[in-house]
């Protein structure tokens, strides 16, 4: 690098967008990749395909169901 240049890196990550009727699109330098939500990823009591998981406690958007806890113990 010559002196004086500057070298930005960015370094993000992907982002996720996942409208309700379970179309999802995941954002990566290498583009937007399109898919379906799979029924197995919804949420079990109202099939919202919108789930965020933080710190481990998985809960949906729409109706604030806990779907999954990781108690981090699973060897």
């Amino acid at each position: 690098m010559a002196l004086g240049s500057l070298m930005i890196r960015n370094n993000m990550g992907d982002l996720e967008m996942i409208d309700p009727s379970g179309l999802r699109a995941t954002f990566t330098d290498r583009g937007i990749a399109l898919d379906v939500v799979p029924l197995s990823e919804c949420c079990e009591m109202c099939n919202d395909p919108r789930m965020m998981t933080i710190d481990g406690v998985r809960k949906c958007v729409s109706c604030e169901c806990v779907n999954h806890i990781d108690f981090g113990h699973n060897a």
